[in-house]
């Protein structure tokens, strides 16, 4: 009988060691499932408006090539008709500008280009927070389903809906927040 009530005690000691755990790890774990959805939210954000303003930057630079091509043919056919010098110094300088305006337009093609690598490294800072967030989940999960005397079959439904909702490209907060809340927390 003594044998057997210590072995109660080292259980219900082991139970409220669990329950401490669980409650130190939900605070963190509460504020990091509200705030990396927003993080990974507000980041998604910024990418489409990367993307958006590269590409409206990217047609204008283009109507602007366009342009400085056009002022360059019409230069030099007025060259080609040997103008007084007066006009022929101010085709020249025409001439010169319209070139520098292209080596700057060339320069510019450039940093858009490097523009469109900050979009794809933001796409990879939202994968790593992605893949937090399923950290994160699994982590409940395992302290949810060891802290509770269940039967092999909720066990098996509760990984279950985690695998598939970890399974997904993207997880939804709503589809976490009510999984959390079948688990009580």
């Amino acid at each position: 009988m003594k044998e057997l009530e210590g072995i109660i005690r080292e259980l219900i000691n082991n139970v409220k060691e669990l329950e401490s755990v669980i409650e130190g790890i939900k605070k963190p774990v509460t504020e990091s499932s509200q705030l990396l959805p927003e993080t990974a939210k507000n980041i998604e954000d910024v990418m489409v408006f990367l993307e958006q303003t590269s590409h409206t930057i990217m047609n204008l630079l283009e109507q602007i090539n366009k342009n400085s091509n056009q002022i360059k043919e019409d230069v030099e056919f007025l060259l080609s008709l040997s103008p007084i010098p007066k006009v022929r110094e101010k085709l020249e300088t025409i001439k010169s500008k319209n070139e520098e305006n292209i080596n700057i337009l060339m320069e510019l093609y450039t940093h858009m280009s490097f523009h469109d690598l900050a979009g794809q490294q933001l796409k990879t800072v939202i994968q790593v927070l992605e893949k937090i967030k399923s950290t994160l989940l699994d982590i409940i999960v395992s302290q949810v389903v060891a802290g509770k005397e269940l039967k092999e079959e909720e066990v098996s439904g509760i990984k279950g809906k985690v695998s598939e909702l970890l399974s997904q490209d993207r997880i939804n907060q709503d589809d976490v927040d009510k999984l959390l809340e079948e688990f009580g927390l």
